[in-house]
């Protein structure tokens, strides 16, 4: 995918959370065992970390892919009901910087680290 094709789809996402569209009942969108918010943070963290391009602090991330990972990762955790507000958003921010230098394919690692594989 193209800078350009990646800088379309993350608006038209930013977009999509921006409407603020309704919460459905019923279970979790991400595919991933309960867990702590401090557990999964630290996965999320450790994921990030590696692909940052200066391993010794993590870049603030854009408000945009904030509210991707908050809405499509971190409120799709079936524990998040459980955590706080505060939890919560520490997760959306490695989550955010994850999706930033990774798409995609950050999400997916983590899904797959989080599950153990």
């Amino acid at each position: 995918m193209e800078a350009d094709d990646e800088s379309d789809v993350r608006a038209y996402i930013a977009a999509l959370v921006g409407m603020g569209a309704p919460v459905v009942p019923g279970p979790s969108g991400l595919a991933v065992p309960a867990g702590t918010a401090d557990g999964v943070t630290a996965v999320a963290r450790r994921l990030a970390m590696a692909v940052l391009p200066d391993r010794r602090h993590r870049t603030e991330p854009t408000p945009g892919l904030l509210a991707v990972a908050r809405s499509l990762v971190v409120d799709e955790h079936p524990s998040a009901p459980g955590w706080t507000v505060a939890e919560r958003e520490r997760l959306a921010g490695w989550v955010a910087v994850l999706i930033e230098h990774r798409g995609e394919d950050g999400v997916e690692e983590l899904v797959r680290a989080l599950n153990g594989d």
